[in-house]
C-alpha cells in the first residue's frame, strides 16, 4: 500500500449465524467524493491465529462482511480488522465506519453501531500519543433480561496487551486483570448484579488502545441485544 495514504486500523467481531453489513464511508457529501482508497480485510480466531487476508474493493460503499467471511470463519467468533489507506485532504476527521448487525430468524431487532477505531488516523481524534488509556461505558438503570461482557482485541502484531476492567456496582468495584496476546480476544463477563447492586458502569485501562465492544445477550435466546464500544473517559 501507497505511504504516501494515511493509514487507519478499526476493529469489529464477527460471530456466526449473523448478517453483518458494513458501511465502509459514513461521512459522505452529496457529490459522494469521499472514497477511501486501499482496504484489506482480515480475521483472527480466539488465540490469534489468523483465519484469512482479503483485499477488498475500496468503492463497494457497503461490505458484506458476513458473506465475504463465511468460507473462511470456524463456527465461533473471529476479531475482524479492517486496515484502510485513505487520502485525508478529503476527509474532514478520518473514514467512519458504521455497521449492521442481527441474528438471521431472530426476532430481536437488529443492531446499527460504530465500528471501533484502534490505530491510526489523525492523532489528535485517536490520542495515540497518550501513555494510557481510559475508556468507560455506562449501563442503564432499568433492569434488563441480559447477559452483559466485555469483549477485547489486541491488534498488535508483536506486544501483548495487558488492561484492567474494572466494574461498578453502586460504591462497590470488581477489578479484573487481562493478559490478551497479539491478534488474539477474549470476552470478560460482566455480572449483572452484586448483592442486589445492579451493574452500573464499566471501565478498560490499558497502556495502548484495545478493540473493545461492550455485548449484551437476551437472558432466554442468546441473541445479541447490544453491541457498543467503550467511549474515551477524558481528553
Amino acid at each position: 500500500m501507497s505511504n504516501s495514504l494515511t493509514a487507519l486500523l478499526s476493529a469489529t467481531f464477527h460471530e456466526p449465524g449473523y448478517d453483518h453489513s458494513v458501511e465502509l464511508v459514513h461521512q459522505q457529501t452529496r457529490a459522494g467524493d469521499r472514497r477511501i482508497d486501499e482496504l484489506r480485510v482480515a480475521a483472527y480466531d480466539e488465540a490469534g491465529q489468523a483465519l484469512c487476508d482479503l483485499a477488498v474493493d475500496p468503492a463497494a460503499g457497503v461490505l458484506d462482511l458476513s458473506a465475504l467471511l463465511r468460507a473462511h470463519l470456524p463456527d465461533r467468533r473471529a476479531m475482524v480488522l479492517f486496515d484502510v489507506r485513505y487520502d485525508e485532504a478529503i476527509f474532514p476527521y478520518r473514514p467512519h465506519h458504521y455497521a449492521f448487525l442481527h441474528r438471521r430468524g431472530s426476532a430481536a431487532p437488529p443492531l446499527y453501531y460504530a465500528v471501533n477505531s484502534v490505530l491510526g488516523g489523525f492523532p489528535r481524534g485517536l490520542d495515540a500519543t497518550r501513555m494510557n488509556n481510559f475508556e468507560t461505558y455506562v449501563f442503564l438503570g432499568r433492569p434488563l433480561r441480559e447477559r452483559h461482557g466485555l469483549v477485547l482485541g489486541n491488534a498488535s502484531r508483536f506486544a501483548d496487551a495487558e488492561a484492567q476492567v474494572i466494574a461498578y456496582y453502586g460504591a462497590e468495584r470488581i477489578t479484573e486483570s487481562v493478559r490478551i496476546a497479539p491478534k488474539a480476544h477474549r470476552e470478560v463477563p460482566l455480572a449483572p448484579e452484586r448483592d442486589g447492586r445492579r451493574l452500573a458502569r464499566v471501565e478498560l485501562k490499558s497502556l495502548f488502545r484495545l478493540a473493545n465492544y461492550v455485548v449484551g445477550r437476551h437472558a432466554d435466546t442468546g441473541d445479541l441485544v447490544l453491541f457498543d464500544h467503550l467511549f474515551t473517559y477524558f481528553k
